[in-house]
């Protein structure tokens, strides 16, 4: 989903990088988590309620379903190979590759470190605490992580590149992404330490997928498949909501990220306005993952609303830009930031976004 994530640029949560040309690719992997904020705009002689704190569903009790699934599960018999769907993002070419995977478990995974806040996320509602023995230092940033605060119980952490450090605390398997930096995952393979690496994942049905996919890799099937359930009955009671309050007219907006970047089609931006009954220009225009535009391309698509990251100066750079004057979003000053622990989602707190962008679009 992605602005970038946030304003700085920690080594991994959502992406892993040490060079020049790693860094752009992790700006761009960012934004795939991309949630958002809100907004208060009238199109179309509709005029949309001002935000408030009034989401489709109830903001506290959905975070405390989405933070802790856990069940007993059934026994697994060990060992085991366990086959997952695997997809790979060709940032390049713009284009997504299907595939499938499989890892070998010799027995039940009981010090497992993740190597993605994400990820992470997802360990901390399906698996049992103790059974994580580490987690990456962005974790405790609550600007980045949902469970920052809980994360801190955990006995250690690590950066980025601390392969030896990961190594030396002995875990049974541990989870990387399609964007952790090779040098690390190469390390792993030297000092034969498991580990497993999941693909790409732009929406909210493919983090479902991968919810169901560590389930099975950590036997916790039942804790993900609970956890799926519960993402799958908010997404419906949100869209329920966002049905019955839009307009004939819907809303069209534009991400508007650092180096002029717009979301388009397969980033988790755009799959959230989709589920919101939201036009997403870029991906209306054609644009598929990101792609840099002028201010002339922005006034010329005219969006109703604009978004932008938190803290990154755009909004006033876009209010004061003389090009954009006569912009719709420009003269009714409907560009909004977004917080960053939103912004990013990429993992079952997406929902969370979707409910935030919401309330902020239809809430009463």
């Amino acid at each position: 989903m992605f602005t970038w994530r946030k304003g700085i640029r920690p080594k991994v949560f959502r992406c892993s990088s040490i060079e020049a040309r790693r860094w752009l690719s992790c700006r761009l992997i960012v934004l795939v988590g991309l949630g958002l904020i809100g907004l208060s705009v009238a199109v179309g002689g509709r005029a949309l309620a001002a935000p408030v704190e009034k989401f489709p569903v109830e903001m506290s009790e959905l975070m405390r379903s989405l933070q802790d699934a856990r069940v007993p599960s059934p026994a697994v018999t060990y060992p085991r190979t366990v086959v997952y769907p695997y997809t790979e993002w060709n940032m390049l070419a713009g284009t997504l590759k299907h595939s499938s995977k499989e890892v070998r478990l010799p027995h039940k995974p009981r010090r497992i470190i993740p190597h993605a806040v994400g990820l992470t996320e997802i360990l901390w509602a399906i698996a049992p605490r103790e059974h994580i023995a580490a987690v990456h230092r962005s974790c405790l940033n609550p600007e980045y992580s949902f469970i920052a605060a809980e994360a801190a119980g955990v006995p250690d952490s690590y950066a980025s590149e601390d392969a030896e450090v990961v190594i030396g605390l002995r875990p049974d398997l541990i989870l990387t992404t399609y964007y952790s930096s090779e040098e690390f995952k190469n390390r792993l393979r030297l000092s034969a330490v498991p580990f497993v690496e999941v693909g790409f994942f732009g929406d909210i049905p493919s983090i479902q997928e991968q919810v169901a996919s560590l389930g099975r890799i950590i036997g916790e099937e039942a804790a993900a498949n609970r956890l799926v359930a519960t993402m799958q009955r908010n997404v419906a009671a949100i869209q329920e909501f966002a049905r019955a309050r839009s307009g004939e007219q819907p809303l069209r907006v534009v991400y508007y990220g650092f180096h002029g970047y717009v979301a388009g089609a397969n980033s988790t931006f755009d799959s959230l306005c989709g589920l919101l009954g939201v036009v997403n220009i870029p991906t209306a225009e054609g644009v598929r993952f990101f792609k840099q535009v002028d201010y002339e391309t922005l006034l010329k698509w005219d969006p109703d609303i604009i978004i932008v990251p938190e803290n990154s100066g755009l909004e006033q750079e876009l209010l004061g830009h003389k090009i954009l004057a006569t912009a719709k979003a420009v003269r009714t000053r409907n560009i909004k930031s977004i917080p960053n622990v939103y912004l990013m989602a990429s993992s079952q707190f997406a929902v969370a976004s979707l409910n935030y962008l919401g309330g902020l679009f239809y809430g009463e």
